[in-house]
């Protein structure tokens, strides 16, 4: 909630603008009042929403991790690699117990998504049919086991709980069992979803694998079949938006329609009606997201406009379509496609016909120029605030990609009409888009090989955030009021050639991402990420960083889901300082990860275990590190590091020391801050605690007042005698939720309540912040503090 009420700032300071506005064009003041009407009514509603979603969720909490019975209605299907994913609504679901339950125990679920393999027609009850004969309309029940949407946990990790919510579904079943309860098919929506099935084997087909996939991304919005390496490049570079259903695709449908049958002698009235209905249809057989819906609006209001004979207005259709889609849920508003969308159209609206008018709108380039640097300035606070980073050449890809989409629409269309009549026309009529995405390719490529090609800013703070509203409004009026003194032709003679105003454009441009470049860390962070079964520790001093572990066993892919999003989260492209504590999969796999895959996140220097030289995985990680030009470091007792005011000092183990296991490698490192003293211990053993107190000593460890617990909680380590020598006065405890080790032992928990000593739970609390300015120290928890929100 805290999320919610805090972005209903953003719409508070538009309508004081717009308030303002009003005001200075001397409008009648009765209208005036108008946008803070909105607003509040708008806060209102997207509190009783949040009400409505409270009461939800008690009803989430009973059905999960539980084998649940659900009966409703499909009302949409879709197939990846034989894995199905079907949509239900109007549901009844009641928790299960084996074959027994009580029938009156019934949850009343808006929303629910079932995933599940496809399996065959059973014989013994002809009720259970494959998946593949199933149609939007039918009435199933379901069974299998219930589960949440998972949550976010570390800063940057994608949250499926807040965007399924936002879509309206609730719970996620595994599905177990299926029997058709009622066959009968929504013949409309059924009807689009076979022509969408037609759509994308014609383009596959006709155009093969690679093209086929984008064409059916580009013409019906379905991302699925992109090839990874096209759709990491066009995201790389700032033309992802291209595949995605917009404005563009309905004009190109919609408009060209509505010109034929108006050249057909139709009137305004029936050909802007069949328009309407294409659209439409067009939008259902896309998917009907946010964003394609705020298209579909805006064309059935241009519609109308031509039949009432009225002008139509970019921003009052835009502000229409806003206000619809808040109405069906206030959360869309929070998803970033919802925002750009929109963004994006209020620059066109807003920013760039004042941006056109001080440049000389009659002039060549300056309305494209104008409308390209309007929609980069507009949302590049919502492109840094949900993707983290900048592709810093993508106006200029754009600039030369928009205008040639159309194209590929319409290459696509034809393959799809052409192709249906005769397969050689189909594979003609490919020709135009299959040069066009080449071109693409060609372009994104090279331009990926520029210097600076992506920068990575991190997620701006609110303060910045608002500070930049601030910004966008005086730049609009300075624009008004600028354009407004060169309207006399004696003045714009003397005034500068418009080419030097495209120029400063441009520089504005630039300005605005200088605007968002990251500060320095002030004091020191540091951040135990929950990776689940496993070690990562994140450190944060001015403008350095440092990792230490990274790895985990229950989280398959932690460098690419956890990892490097919490480091472009952070504002973060290289990591100055990665030390290893030893070879095991649960400290290294996410760093292995960023060596060998990720192209945004360089290492610097990793700190290899001296112990675990003969080590195969440590072997693997230095051939890994040597090849990306990291340097490698073997690190032993007694080494010592500087990283600006924090000092990193290897305790344990020594060159001459010969660990009998793979945990008894684990560097033992202790990291002094002012008066902030944190020990790391790895997966160190109770052997090798007690070899570290006898080369310390007792008072050799005492200043320590942090401590991240080894071995995950182990009884096996933390032994008495280390803890009482230690006396940490709060400790950090890694590991994952239900693991089958039964970490953390409850030995280790009642010695650290014996002692005294506060422990924070990663598999409890999320990610873990501590802070420092070295005197003072400050802990967080990501679950707790509402995702660390504002700590930027």
């Amino acid at each position: 909630m805290l999320a919610l009420t805090s972005w209903l700032l953003i719409p508070a300071l538009f309508g004081a603008g717009m308030i303002l506005y009003g005001y200075w064009r001397g409008r009648d003041f009765r209208w005036i009042l108008l946008p803070l009407l909105f607003l509040y009514l708008g806060a209102a509603w997207a509190h009783g929403d949040q009400k409505k979603w409270e009461k939800r969720e008690k009803s989430i909490e009973a059905l999960t991790e539980t084998y649940v019975e659900a009966r409703g209605t499909i009302t949409s299907i879709e197939e990846e690699d034989g894995t199905f994913e079907i949509l239900l609504k109007d549901n009844r679901v009641y928790p299960r117990s084996g074959k027994d339950r009580d029938k009156t125990d019934c949850f009343l679920i808006p929303g629910l998504m079932v995933t599940f393999k496809d399996f065959k027609k059973e014989e013994k009850n002809s009720s259970i049919v494959s998946l593949k004969g199933l149609g939007i309309g039918e009435t199933v029940l379901i069974r299998g086991e219930g589960k949440a949407f998972s949550r976010a946990r570390n800063p940057g990790e994608f949250d499926s709980w807040e965007f399924y919510k936002a879509m309206g579904l609730d719970l996620k079943i595994y599905g177990k069992e299926l029997v058709v309860l009622d066959p009968g098919k929504d013949p409309l929506l059924e009807g689009i979803r076979q022509v969408k099935l037609w759509i994308i084997e014609t383009f596959y087909r006709l155009t093969g694998e690679k093209d086929g996939g984008i064409f059916v991304a580009a013409v019906i919005g379905d991302k699925d079949g992109i090839p990874k390496e096209i759709n990491d490049l066009y995201q790389k570079n700032g033309i992802a938006h291209l595949l995605a259903i917009s404005g563009m695709h309905m004009s190109v449908i919609g408009l060209f329609f509505y010109r034929i049958l108006r050249k057909m002698g139709l009137g305004y009235g029936r050909a802007g009606l069949a328009g309407s209905l294409l659209v439409i249809l067009y939008g259902i057989l896309t998917g009907n997201s946010p964003s394609v819906a705020r298209a579909v609006i805006m064309m059935v209001i241009t519609f109308l406009a031509s039949y009432l004979g009225r002008t139509y207005d970019l921003l009052s259709s835009a502000s229409l379509a806003l206000i619809l889609l808040s109405l069906k849920s206030p959360l869309l508003l929070m998803q970033g496609g919802v925002q750009l969308s929109f963004g994006a159209v209020f620059a066109i609206g807003g920013m760039m016909p004042a941006m056109a008018e001080w440049a000389g709108k009659e002039k060549p380039l300056v309305k494209a120029v104008s409308t390209a640097v309007a929609i980069q300035v507009v949302t590049l606070p919502v492109v840094l605030y949900h993707f983290y980073q900048l592709p810093l050449y993508g106006i200029f890809l754009n600039f030369l990609a928009i205008p040639i989409m159309d194209a590929v629409v319409y290459s696509g269309l034809a393959v799809i009409f052409l192709g249906s009549l005769c397969p050689f026309l189909g594979i003609g009529a490919a020709g135009i888009g299959h040069y066009i995405l080449v071109f693409y390719e060609f372009a994104c490529k090279n331009i990926a090989k520029l210097p600076y090609n992506n920068l990575t800013f991190g997620r701006p703070d609110t303060r910045r955030l608002a500070a930049y509203g601030f910004f966008l409004a005086a730049l609009f009026f300075i624009l008004k009021i600028a354009a407004s003194f060169g309207k006399n032709k004696e003045e714009e003679e003397k005034s500068s050639p418009y080419i030097c105003r495209v120029l400063l454009l441009f520089v504005l441009y630039g300005f605005s991402i200088l605007f968002f470049r990251p500060s320095p860390v002030k004091g020191l962070e540091a951040m135990f990420l929950d990776v689940g079964q496993g070690d990562g520790i994140l450190l944060r001093t001015g403008k350095s960083t440092i990792l230490v572990d990274g790895g985990s066993t229950s989280k398959k892919s932690l460098g690419e889901y956890t990892l490097e999003p919490c480091l472009k989260n952070l504002g973060i492209s290289a990591v100055d300082y990665a030390f290893i504590s030893h070879g095991d999969l649960d400290h290294l796999s996410g760093v292995r990860f960023l060596l060998e895959t990720s192209d945004d996140i360089r290492i610097k220097n990793i700190m290899l275990p001296c112990q675990g030289k003969g080590d195969e995985k440590i072997k693997e990680l230095e051939e890994l590190a040597r090849k990306r030009g990291t340097k490698v470091i073997y690190l032993a007792g007694g080494d010592e590091l500087t990283v600006e005011e924090l000092k990193i000092t290897c305790l344990y183990p020594g060159r001459s020391d010969i660990p009998e296991t793979v945990n008894a490698q684990s560097e033992v490192l202790k990291m002094d801050y002012g008066s902030c003293h944190m020990l790391f211990t790895g997966d160190m053993g109770e052997k090798e605690e007690t070899r570290l107190l006898e080369r310390l000593g007792k008072k050799g460890l005492s200043e320590i007042n942090v401590l991240k617990t080894a071995h995950h909680g182990s009884k096996y380590s933390s032994s008495e005698a280390f803890l009482e020598a230690v006396s940490p006065r709060w400790a950090v405890i890694s590991y994952g939720e239900n693991n089958t080790y039964g970490h953390p032992h409850k030995e280790v928990l009642e010695r650290f309540k014996g002692l005294g000593v506060e422990v924070f739970k990663t598999a409890e609390e999320g990610a873990i912040r501590l802070w420092t300015d070295g005197m003072k120290i400050h802990f967080s928890s990501y679950v707790d503090a509402d995702g660390f929100y504002g700590y930027n």
